[in-house]
């Protein structure tokens, strides 16, 4: 081997790790390019940065012991770039063929087998390393221009879909809150808590047979209880767009420039909706407690996000990774924690419940939204809270394993309403609901506009209680839906004028579609037991 400060040759030139990086790159633009309706380059970021960092300390490490940057180096960092970024991808059907679960343990030595046997070979034959280098090359730009014509392709195809809401012009149209004066006297902390597919107490009692629900204890605390309460919309993001907006997602449907499973405008009015604005123009200091789902992992308005966790797609990336077996190698550790099949929920929202318990407001008031995604699945916890291991969850039924989540979500709703309440503390408005109802068994292959009237009452009865410190209630109604929970909050608390909506629910046919509404209200009324009297039944 030549000294250092020889002149390179042709056979030790100098070799840019260019394929390593296409490869680590390609690892999180394919994943990302199949999930843009949901997805967005920011939530990928630090997937790409950390990608891209690895394939460049592996080349460093490489050139570091072979003494030199040649296409040698270059080839042996692609084969432990893609056996460690593409690991899933790779060795799945050895995974499958040694009986494997879906930690890929037992693979692991195989692969780290076959990529160490393959570096050997790179360091034993020279003479073809080259024209190696060129092929990988090429296709390890294959592999990222795919799913980049991909992405560029569907931004094309959605140009102008993130403009169909208009936070500022919506806000300046809404003359109860663009112009209305600032309130007198101190103004109330407000929490929001929604628990996702925390059903109504109807169908906790007659279809999961659990009675241990939080009305009563709630109306013991000076809260009131809408138990006649339905959502308004089918899934999650529709649901908080409604409510955080004060108004139905009509517009969105009937602007030609949203269509399909384009979830970007629906997390716009989510990320900068009308009651952020107006109470961020009050001075109140906004603080989220976000899950792991990209809709309200982090709000870019709020000064504060607390996610305690794994974004969704980075937990995804991470698991497509030899990240994944690496951390079983660490049993009880946070990070096999973190990456686990519940998403990390054991790790994040016991968490999330004492950071709220514990929030002090320091010279301005707070207003504190929580997305906890129980008792939506998966399903790990027992009624206590206690962390159930995987093959202990999946010993039961998902009636079963929803009821009890649900009891559990009801033992939060105890716990964080007692804190909040404790003497000393300023007076809170505290909101406390549901964005869906769970989800009932039925065939998901029939659209939604075409469940039958017992399972729409299903998925759209919801939990629904409210707090205000006055204990002025003259909004309130049972059948109150969130799209009016603001209204009446704002009206009766802030002294806006506010009119209540009219109650409507509305489905779409599937994920595909998710702006072509279907009003089917009159036919989750008409599955109340006492619907007999309803004219529309």
């Amino acid at each position: 081997m030549p000294p250092a400060s020889a002149a390179p040759t042709t056979a030790t030139a100098r070799v840019w790790p260019a394929a390593a990086v296409a490869l680590a790159a390609a690892s999180v633009l394919d994943p990302l390019s199949r999930n843009l309706h949901q997805a967005s380059w920011s939530d990928a970021a630090p997937a790409f940065a950390g990608a891209i960092a690895f394939s460049l300390l592996v080349w460093l490490l490489v050139v570091r012991l072979r003494g030199r940057a040649d296409a040698g180096a270059a080839l042996i960092a692609c084969v432990w770039t893609a056996g460690s970024l593409h690991y899933l991808e790779i060795f799945r059907h050895l995974n499958d063929a040694i009986g494997g679960d879906y930690t890929h343990l037992r693979v692991l030595p195989f692969a780290l087998a076959i990529m160490v046997v393959l570096t050997l070979a790179l360091r034993g034959v020279r003479g073809w390393q080259d024209v190696a280098h060129v092929i990988v090359v090429c296709t390890a730009a294959a592999m990222l221009l795919m799913p980049a014509w991909r992405a560029a392709g569907f931004e094309w195809r959605h140009r102008g879909s993130r403009e169909a809401w208009d936070a500022a012009q919506a806000f300046a149209e809404e003359p109860a809150l663009a112009t209305a004066p600032k309130p007198a006297g101190d103004l109330p902390d407000i929490y929001d808590f929604v628990f996702d597919r925390y059903g109504s107490e109807e169908t906790l009692a007659s279809y999961f047979g659990v009675a241990d629900t939080a009305g009563d204890f709630l109306e013991g605390q000076g809260f009131y209880v809408a138990r006649d309460s339905f959502a308004n919309y089918v899934s999650t993001g529709h649901s908080l767009a409604s409510t955080f907006n004060m108004r139905y997602l009509d517009a969105l449907a009937a602007d030609p420039r949203v269509s399909g499973a384009d979830w970007r405008p629906i997390f716009a009015m989510m990320d900068d909706s009308l009651v952020g604005r107006y109470l961020r123009g009050l001075g109140y200091d906004q603080r989220q407690y976000g899950s792991w789902w990209v809709g309200t992992y982090d709000n870019p308005n709020a000064e504060v996000n607390r996610p305690l966790g794994l974004s969704e797609f980075n937990m995804t990336w991470l698991r497509r990774s030899i990240v994944l077996p690496l951390v079983h190698l660490l049993p009880g550790s946070r990070a096999q924690m973190m990456l686990r099949w519940d998403n990390g929920q054991c790790q994040r929202v016991a968490r999330q419940i004492e950071e709220i318990k514990a929030l002090r407001r320091d010279d301005r008031p707070l207003y504190v939204f929580a997305h906890i995604l129980v008792p939506h699945g998966p399903y790990p916890f027992t009624p206590d809270g206690d962390c159930l291991s995987r093959p202990e969850a999946e010993m039961r039924s998902e009636r079963q394993a929803h009821g009890e989540q649900a009891q559990y979500a009801a033992a939060i709703i105890r716990d964080v309403t007692v804190a909040l309440l404790a003497p000393g503390r300023p007076e809170a408005v505290i909101l406390i609901h549901a964005d869906e109802g769970p989800i009932p068994a039925r065939d998901m292959r029939i659209p939604w506009q075409d469940a039958t009237p017992d399972e729409l009452r299903v998925k759209f009865g919801i939990m629904n209680a409210i707090r205000l410190p006055g204990g002025d209630y003259g909004r309130m109604r049972q059948d109150l839906s969130p799209v009016n929970l603001y209204r009446a909050m704002l009206s009766t608390e802030f002294g806006l004028d506010l009119p209540d909506l009219p109650d409507r629910m509305y489905v779409f046919p599937d994920d595909r579609s998710i702006y072509d509404f279907h009003d089917v209200t009159a036919r989750v009324r008409c599955a109340a037991p006492d619907a007999g009297g309803d004219p529309t039944c």
